[in-house]
C-alpha cells in the first residue's frame, strides 16, 4: 500500500465547530488506512469503526433533533459506508488484502462528497435552527 498525502483541509471545513472537529478525527483516521503497514491494517480500521460509529450517532441525533428533513436518506449513507468498512475488515482478515488499498483509496473520495452535500446541508441547516439542538454547547457555530 503506498501512502496517501490526503488530510484535513480548509475545503473540509463547514464553519461548524463540533462537525469540524469530528471530521478532522475522521480524516486523520481515515488518511491513516494508506500505511504501507498491512500487519496494522485491521486495527486502524477498527479504530476508524469505532470512531465512524460515534460520528454517525452525533450526526444522527443532531438530525434527529432539529427534524432535519432528509435525514433518513443521510442516516442510511451512514448506514451503508459503515457496512462497507465492516465487511472490507472480515474480507482482509481472510486474506483479501487488496480490498485494504482499494478502501484506502475510496473512502477519502467517499467523505469529501458526503461533507460536500449531506454534511454541508445539516450543518446549514442547524446553523439557522440552534434553538432546535438538545445541547446547546455543542451546537454553536465556529
Amino acid at each position: 500500500m503506498e501512502q496517501n498525502s490526503w488530510g484535513w483541509s480548509d475545503r473540509l471545513s463547514l464553519s461548524y465547530g463540533p462537525m469540524d472537529e469530528t471530521h478532522k478525527e475522521f480524516v486523520e483516521l481515515c488518511a491513516a488506512l494508506s500505511e504501507d503497514n498491512p500487519a496494522t491494517f485491521v486495527s486502524r480500521l477498527d479504530a476508524l469503526i469505532a470512531h465512524s460509529i460515534e460520528h454517525f450517532e452525533q450526526e444522527n441525533r443532531w438530525m434527529a433533533e432539529t427534524a432535519f428533513p432528509p435525514a433518513g436518506c443521510h442516516r442510511q449513507e451512514h448506514e451503508a459506508v459503515l457496512e462497507v468498512m465492516q465487511e472490507v475488515r472480515r474480507r482482509v482478515e481472510l486474506g483479501e488484502l487488496d480490498l485494504a488499498t482499494r478502501l484506502a483509496e475510496e473512502l477519502p473520495l467517499w467523505f469529501e462528497h458526503h461533507v460536500d452535500t449531506m454534511d454541508n446541508m445539516l450543518a446549514r441547516f442547524m446553523a439557522s435552527n440552534p434553538e432546535k439542538l438538545m445541547n446547546a454547547d455543542q451546537a454553536q457555530p465556529a
